[in-house]
């Protein structure tokens, strides 16, 4: 599902983290996301995702508060495997997928190619594909339907020489990732301490908050989910939506 960058931002600040079902959100705090944005258009944005069954908004006296809903969840781990708990289960079994002989409807292989880079499979050359686990069930029927003896998919069960680590941590690259999320994660730690008894955020705190929750969101876009196996003991996604998430519940 295509979702637009306010909508994901504003649905990643609704994700609990793994020890809870839900996280209850007032709507004046995750307003604090949006500070150029209108009451009308921040408005017309919740409308938006509780239409599409992504979240859901309920009013309990005088508090207006949001959820997210199991579909906006299941979407988040779509859009982003870095925050999929699936992942964290992943035992270092691969798929892989080689181009053959391109079809006259795709010759060279573009609209595989990109989705492939949607999926953040890792290219191990121009035409092999390496994917954590089994392909999505949705892109192998489309592959039957499009590339039938066009290309081949297979698990790769022992690698009997060699390792394929040095070459996913380069090809993902996990050590920029995580260098890049330490540093958002220190910035969030730094903001909360600087923020006074009132537990309030002056208009210049909430601009470099909403500034650092999209680097965030753009850096979260690029991570193939596969940190916290090769490199458990690092700061990783997960963790740093709820630093985050800690300053947006205050």
């Amino acid at each position: 599902m295509a979702i637009k960058a306010k909508s994901q931002r504003l649905l990643l600040a609704l994700l609990p983290d793994d020890t809870r079902e839900q996280s209850f959100v007032s709507v004046e705090q995750i307003q604090m996301l949006f500070p150029n944005l209108s009451a009308t258009g921040f408005r017309s944005l919740v409308s938006h995702l509780e239409r599409k069954g992504l979240l859901h908004h309920e009013r309990v006296g005088r508090r207006s508060q949001l959820y997210l809903s199991e579909l906006g969840k299941m979407t988040l781990f779509d859009l982003f495997p870095g925050l999929d708990p699936r992942r964290k289960d992943w035992t270092g079994n691969w798929s892989c997928l080689v181009f053959q002989d391109a079809p006259a409807s795709d010759k060279q292989f573009r609209y595989l190619r990109r989705s492939l880079v949607e999926l953040r499979a890792i290219p191990l050359t121009r035409g092999v594909y390496l994917y954590p686990g089994q392909y999505p069930v949705t892109f192998i029927e489309q592959s039957r339907k499009l590339y039938a003896g066009a290309i081949s998919i297979f698990s790769i069960g022992t690698i009997q020489f060699g390792s394929l680590r040095p070459i996913v941590i380069e090809k993902g690259e996990l050590k920029t990732l995580q260098e890049l999320y330490s540093g958002i994660s220190n910035e969030a730690v730094q903001l909360l301490s600087q923020i006074d008894d009132t537990a309030s955020l002056t208009d210049q705190q909430k601009d470099r908050f909403a500034s650092l929750f999209d680097r965030y969101v753009s850096l979260l876009r690029g991570d193939i989910g596969l940190g916290s196996y090769y490199f458990p003991d690092e700061t990783w996604g997960s963790i740093v939506l709820q630093e985050l998430r800690a300053i947006v519940l205050l």
